[in-house]
């Protein structure tokens, strides 16, 4: 039964992946780039504080400052020991503050993917849960957080990291609990409020600037995906009552103001689906953009456009018929859905 509904859901989450498949590896690639990039940027911060004049810090002292002063965490020790120092932080604040960005970036890029693909992840989702309606609570539990599944897995990454810092924190420094949270939990929201004591040893600097590093974007994806689970994605119910309601005299005005409606109290499937989709959020003055393209296109201003309009100017016999074809070919298909 278990298995029968994990085969059903990753079927649906290889149907989903299917979108937009054509830009994974771009992405992948981007994703390494920016990658070298951050790295780069950690890399130069490390030196530079670690043997920069009047510094001599060393590598893990060098690499916790450059985390400290990149993230802007502001945990106080080291400081910089040099005034000209500044105009190096600034700049590598700014870096790190773009950094944090472009992570968060890869994040919305996922989150638009979902919102372009809303009513498609709506259906699938009222699908899924028919299918664990009357399983046990544990099933139906285990089955909704696989559903969300990538906005739970950044959640407990950040946990992990948590725990880490607490537990070493504790068991080196010897802080209890209340102290221990409050310094992992501020340092991944670059709050820097608790720091580590200044005569730590070296591998405990680095072992802080290595997951502080690494958790203050992990952090900033957790709370967004936290947010993502939070928001009111709305429902198959509520969008077929959006579309059956009646039409306004201002939704009337609209479709006149768009030449699709002329007063004879008709309206067509094509102008009716025009109007649903601004009813769901589609912005009427792109509705009113593509009209204006249409009325462009149709140079005879006979209210249709044939092949050679919109192909602009190609052959039609090209593409494997005239516009008459075309015509035949809608009108099957008119034919087939009466029957």
């Amino acid at each position: 039964m278990w298995l029968n509904l994990r085969r059903r859901f990753d079927q649906w989450r290889k149907t989903e992946a299917n979108v937009g498949h054509g830009n994974r590896p771009r992405r992948h690639l981007r994703g390494a780039y920016y990658a070298a990039l951050w790295a780069l940027w950690v890399l130069t911060g490390t030196l530079f504080y670690a043997y920069a004049p009047e510094s001599n810090l060393g590598i893990a002292q060098g690499f916790y400052m450059a985390v400290n002063i990149g993230y802007s965490i502001g945990w106080g020790y080291p400081a910089e020991p040099y005034t000209m120092y500044l105009w190096f932080s600034s700049f590598y604040v700014i870096l790190g503050a773009s950094l944090v960005a472009v992570a968060l970036g890869f994040f919305a890029d996922k989150v638009v993917e979902d919102s372009d693909d809303w009513f498609t992840n709506l259906m699938q989702q009222r699908e899924y849960e028919k299918a664990i309606k009357d399983r046990r609570y544990h099933i139906r539990l285990l089955a909704r957080c696989k559903y969300n599944y990538e906005s739970i897995r950044a959640i407990l990454l950040w946990m992990v990291w948590l725990g880490i810092m607490i537990m070493y924190s504790m068991i080196h420094v010897g802080w209890p609990f209340r102290e221990a949270q409050y310094f992992a939990i501020s340092s991944l929201s670059t709050g820097g409020h608790w720091a580590i004591p200044m005569d730590s040893p070296d591998w405990f600097y680095a072992v802080t600037g290595f997951f502080a590093a690494t958790g203050v974007p992990i952090m900033a994806i957790a709370m967004a995906s936290a947010a993502t689970l939070l928001i009111d994605k709305g429902s198959i119910q509520a969008t077929e009552e959006t579309i059956s309601k009646d039409v306004t005299a201002d939704e009337l005005t609209m479709l006149r103001r768009f030449n699709l409606e002329n007063g004879d109290g008709q309206i067509d499937r094509a102008e009716f689906i025009i109007l649903c989709m601004v009813r769901m959020g589609t912005d009427p003055n792109l509705i009113d953009f593509i009209s204006a393209r249409f009325k462009q296109l149709d140079k005879d201003n006979g209210g249709t456009l044939s092949m050679r309009e919109i192909t602009g100017g190609i052959a039609t016999a090209s593409l494997g018929g005239s516009s008459s074809s075309l015509q035949n070919g809608k009108s099957q298909v008119d034919g087939q859905e009466a029957v």
